[in-house]
């Protein structure tokens, strides 16, 4: 489906008096959500390289990157950057965590991370930074004045129904006759159908390491 699509399908299941941009906004909040949820489910992650510099604390993460996306930061053990298979994994720190004792990654300014080991901003340069992500939604241009976009979310289409189901609830209890009864009926829709991407997705793509550096998340 297309993103016009979507909108027209849920105007004809629901009537409302909600402006198109407005349930477009509601749209990508929903689109944002379902893209997330997918991808941790099927494991879809990418992987970023950078190279550090001696005593340097903050790195730059990728632009379709949030640190609360970030899967893994691991550095290599040796300065061959062609060769580096050996890393060591660096834990993400909370406000709360103590880093005089360990390796950690933490948030910083400007869509970075700060990078310490033992308490101090990584001593060496020459090692490669591997930084393993669940990437963002891809950005959907709009213009200005507003207009559909063309294109579809960058989900299967078997999957377009979540962003329906989703869109639908939220639309349903906007505007001055809010309708509970309708908002509850598409989010059971949107819940049984997530419990089924759920259970599919947890059955084919999650799968046991095969070694102690793999990628591992359990839900």
């Amino acid at each position: 489906m297309t993103f016009a699509e979507i909108l027209e399908w849920v105007d004809r299941k629901l009537y409302n008096q909600v402006d198109t941009e407005d349930k477009f906004k509601d749209l990508m909040i929903v689109y944002n959500q379902a893209f997330m949820d997918i991808k941790r489910l099927k494991h879809e992650y990418e992987e970023y390289e950078t190279i550090t510099v001696a005593d340097k604390l903050e790195y730059d993460l990728p632009s379709d990157c949030s640190v609360d996306n970030v899967i893994s930061v691991q550095i290599s053990n040796s300065p061959n950057v062609t060769d580096s298979t050996s890393f060591n994994e660096f834990r993400y720190a909370g406000l709360k965590d103590r880093i005089s004792g360990g390796r950690y990654y933490t948030t910083a300014p400007d869509n970075k991370i700060a990078v310490a080991e033992y308490g101090r901003a990584y001593p060496f340069g020459g090692r490669v930074i591997k930084i393993l992500y669940y990437p963002s939604v891809p950005e959907v241009e709009v213009a200005n004045p507003f207009e559909i976009p063309s294109g579809s979310p960058a989900l299967d289409s078997q999957y377009h129904m979540l962003i329906c189901y989703g869109l639908a609830k939220m639309v349903a209890v906007q505007g001055h006759n809010a309708d509970t009864e309708m908002h509850d009926f598409y989010q059971r829709e949107y819940d049984e159908l997530m419990l089924k991407v759920q259970h599919h997705l947890s059955d084919k793509f999650n799968v046991a390491p095969s070694n102690y550096n793999q990628v591992r998340e359990w839900f």
